[in-house]
């Protein structure tokens, strides 16, 4: 009897090493999403590259068919409170993905989010990010 609960003990503390690596996991994955946005943003959101020139295009493609309307075609919106190149110049890419999927009704902003895809969006993240690039434009 004695053997037997010295192997469950056994079983026991390799489980016990199981669950403390599920443990550092779910603490590593914790800190990951408190880190500050833009660089956790950046690796994980965008399934495009920012650079990537047929996302570019396809992201302008998307823009304009559905943006264009109050953001000006190619993002060109004289009103800075429509320049989506210099209103989101210092914000994240979550931030991004999450106003288009969830809108911001008090300004305006419909939900795109059961209209345009993931891959579309972060194709028009793509076009965004490469018109600060190309203009200078920097949060910092």
């Amino acid at each position: 009897m004695r053997k037997v609960w010295e192997t469950q003990g056994a079983r026991a503390e390799g489980g016990g090493t199981r669950l403390s690596g599920w443990i550092a996991f779910l603490l590593a994955s914790a800190l990951f999403l408190m880190a500050p946005g833009r660089a956790r943003a950046e690796s994980a959101s965008a399934t495009s590259h920012p650079r990537d020139a047929r996302a570019i295009h396809r992201g302008r493609k998307v823009f304009n068919s559905n943006c264009a309307h109050c953001h000006g075609e190619d993002a060109a919106a004289s009103d800075s409170y429509y320049n989506l190149p210099q209103l989101l110049a210092d914000k994240s890419d979550a931030f991004f993905f999450h106003t288009v999927t969830h809108g911001i009704s008090s300004k305006g902003m419909p939900a795109w989010g059961g209209i345009l895809k993931r891959g579309q969006m972060a194709d028009v993240l793509a076009f965004i990010r490469s018109i600060e690039k190309d203009e200078g434009i920097t949060g910092d």
